[in-house]
């Protein structure tokens, strides 16, 4: 993982372990190794790199254990920690005996099973892709289910986990209750936000949240993909936890099992309940989640009760890829929002949360949508990327409905598809979108970004927008020419097949400039008249001129280094512009604003090493608000080598009332004026000695600023752009087979417009 690599000083990849040990050894016996760490944590397999350890010199050893701690790799440390482990497993196995009902055959089954459970774990749980192609793909046929009005609960409490079944039977059918809560071990889970889910016909349980899965191996989800915020929900096949909220009568309807473990006879009730195409949900809470255990005797006793029953054996659960505890959404919000019925409702889907704003893409589509807002109703699908915290009180505010997908599937490996689109390929995603356009029924599907083009296909009889932030097959192009390579040119042959493709596909296509408007119209895009310049733009109001008094002249660089037009665009700064600005004035500074975890992202994009940065230069993480960066800045830059689309970060300094050094490609698109409102510098040096020009005279500096903010004022504010937006979703509606719909919103448009 980059973000394993970024620590390293070298990281080696190899197929097997064997391989791997022979690596090491080859390079690690020419040094003196201060430390070998190992893993003992009980996986199963992998002997060689476990002890590998001990046979790399100097033989110092550190082993990391089951329990988080470590132990020294000295003989009396590993005999305490094997007997420790022998006699666990001794105990737990008695235990599990000593569980078991009372009958030999009873015992001698809990043996068999024990035994079968730990040969398969093993063996890496071989069964369960078995499994998976053994069970069919038939319903459960279940009557209508009436249920009680009110909020009514019966409570049931398990001890231990050995399963009653005929006591919560017994519980199931007598009581009148609209649900039952129950609880295993005195957990004592407050149970009040997990009801607004039932309001939903369709739920099932509502389970709260105690581990999480990650990137764990797994027969189906049991647990969330990660840690939910508080009041978070996602959808599960099976939410096992040691609180769950049932309804009473579905659970009826299924039939409370006989069975030893209360955790398997979960697992059978949560697959019929699939089956019968019932949802079941977890919801996060504030306290800590661990990662989920495992539960290999559960789990093979739950494939072998339904392999072994002929009618369990036929069913398959409805909509799998959705229950796969990866998609979030706050349940609250989205109810007490409701929805109205006379708007366009358009459904947006976004590689990356569009709040915060920390980066251009992001700024554009939440300002965008915020302007549209009085008259679209917005959902919004977004990937959240790992650690992002969703802030649904802001993205509500302009999305009506909001979905959070986090990607649980390693990168697809068709390698004719573009890296960027093999990153994003997820069958959750597919599916939610598929949901969604049958279920909620937009009126327009919106694709941001290229690389999430081929989600077309999930949204069959919905017309669709995609948006092109920046031609992309260009963006490539200019990366190969930049860094010839075989590699950069492969790449750029992979989006010249798929782009224009995709391009093809779309009832209308939007591009930030019109010079990529042509260009997107040459390259596939179905007519002119469905391919719109809707331009980036910036909040006038919120960006205004305003000047801090400094000590040392600051030069500020804003740019996301996700994007890697942006990494090329600083190394050139602090390798090829910098040193001429400091040979004229050597007190100057240079700030960075380089966006959320950018030492990885520099790391992951550069394929060779990256160059010293001065210690005059400061690079500064994921900032809210920039305007103060803004204020104490003389002159922004935006030395870019290789770029497409518009930069966002230009106008956000327009607006600013600052004067601005950039390339050309730094500033394409915009029609700006070189000397006028913006300074447009090629070569190096010729940028350098603009900076130190601008540096030294503040009366230029204040003319230039003005001439840029006056330009930002009157062709790049948002509310201007969204009225040319909601045009090109009313040409769009017209020219597809929802003419009645178009013409229903024009003449609702001067009303929403006023």
């Amino acid at each position: 993982m980059p973000e394993t690599a970024a620590l390293c000083e070298r990281v080696e990849v190899r197929p097997n372990a064997a391989a791997l040990l022979l690596k090491a050894e080859f390079i690690l016996w020419s040094r003196w190794v201060v430390l070998c760490v190992g893993t003992w944590t009980g996986e199963p397999g992998n002997w060689l790199l476990k002890l590998a350890p001990f046979v790399i010199p100097p033989f110092r050893a550190l082993l990391l254990n089951g329990h988080g701690d470590f132990l020294p790799g000295r003989f009396r440390s590993i005999l305490l920690h094997d007997s420790g482990r022998l006699r666990d497993g001794l105990h737990s196995s008695w235990c599990r005996l000593r569980n078991c009902a009372g009958s030999f055959r009873d015992r001698v089954c809990a043996v068999s099973l024990l035994a079968l459970a730990t040969v398969l774990q093993y063996f890496r749980y071989p069964h369960r892709a078995l499994f998976h192609r053994l069970h069919g793909v038939a319903g459960l046929p279940v009557p209508l289910i009436s249920e009680n009005p009110g909020e009514s609960l019966a409570r049931y409490e398990q001890t231990g986990t050995s399963w009653d079944g005929p006591a919560f039977r017994q519980l199931v059918e007598s009581s009148g209750a609209r649900w039952i809560a129950w609880r295993c071990d005195g957990d004592d889970d407050a149970i009040d936000d997990l009801a607004p889910l039932f309001d939903d016909p369709r739920t099932f349980p509502v389970s709260r949240q105690h581990h999480f899965r990650g990137w764990r191996s797994i027969l189906f989800a049991t647990a969330p993909f990660r840690k939910l915020q508080a009041g978070e929900a996602t959808r599960l096949l099976a939410p096992l936890s040691g609180t769950i909220l049932v309804s009473r009568e579905k659970l009826a309807a299924l039939a409370v099992p006989d069975c030893g473990l209360a955790t398997t006879a979960w697992l059978l009730l949560f697959w019929k309940a699939a089956a019968a195409g019932w949802r079941s949900y977890a919801i996060g809470q504030s306290g800590p989640v661990g990662a989920e255990p495992e539960s290999p005797v559960q789990e093979t006793a739950f494939i072998l009760r339904v392999l072994s029953n002929k009618a369990w054996r036929t069913l398959g659960p409805r909509q799998p890829e959705l229950s796969h505890g990866n998609i979030a959404f706050r349940p609250a919000i989205s109810a007490a929002l409701g929805r109205p019925s006379k708007r366009l409702q358009v459904l947006v889907v976004s590689p990356f949360l569009p709040y915060p704003l920390s980066h251009g893409g992001a700024v554009r589509i939440f300002n965008l949508c915020r302007a549209l807002s009085g008259r679209v109703d917005f959902g919004l699908v977004a990937i959240r990327e790992a650690d992002d915290a969703v802030d649904y009180d802001r993205l509500h505010q302009v999305f009506r409905e909001v979905w959070i997908a986090d990607l649980d599937e390693p990168e697809s490996d068709d390698l004719q598809l573009p890296r960027q689109v093999r990153h994003y390929e997820s069958r959750s995603l597919r599916a939610l979108v598929a949901d969604l356009c049958r279920h909620w029924k937009p009126d327009l599907l919106q694709i941001e970004y290229t690389h999430l083009a081929g989600l077309r296909e999930n949204a069959a009889g919905v017309p669709a927008i995609l948006v092109e932030h920046d031609l992309t097959l260009g963006l490539y192009r200019q990366l190969a020419e930049h860094e010839p390579s075989e590699s950069a040119q492969r790449e750029y042959q992979r989006w010249l097949a798929f782009e224009p493709l995709w391009l093809k596909a779309y009832e209308g296509v939007w591009a930030v400039s019109e010079e990529e408007r042509q260009a997107a119209v040459r390259h596939g895009s179905r007519r002119s008249d469905r391919t719109f310049t809707i331009p980036n733009g910036v909040d006038t109001f919120r960006f205004r001129p305003c000047d801090e008094p400094i000590s040392r002249p600051e030069i500020l660089y804003v740019g996301s280094f996700r994007h890697l037009p942006n990494v090329l665009g600083f190394e050139r700064l602090c390798g090829e512009i910098m040193p001429e600005v400091w040979a004229t004035m050597p007190g100057a500074t240079l700030r960075v604003v380089a966006g959320p975890n950018h030492a990885r992202f520099r790391q992951m994009l550069r394929q060779s090493p990256a160059p010293p940065v001065d210690e005059r230069v400061e690079v500064l993480g994921f900032v809210e608000d920039l305007r103060p960066h803004y204020a104490r800045a003389a002159v922004v830059v935006a030395p870019l080598v290789v770029s497409a689309g518009t930069n966002i970060k230009v106008l956000e300094a327009m607006a600013c009332g600052k004067p601005i050094v950039s390339t050309p490609i730094g500033c394409a698109g915009l029609g700006l004026r070189d000397g006028y409102d913006v300074f447009i510098r090629e070569d190096g040096r010729e940028f350098a000695r603009t900076v130190c020009g601008l540096l030294c005279d503040e009366s230029l500096r204040t003319q230039v600023g003005s001439n840029a903010r006056r330009a930002a004022e009157e062709r790049f504010s948002w509310e201007a752009i969204g009225r040319r937006a909601f045009q090109s979703y009313l040409t769009v509606l017209a020219r597809g087979e929802r003419i009645a719909t178009a013409t229903r919103f024009r003449e609702l448009e001067p009303q929403c417009t006023r």
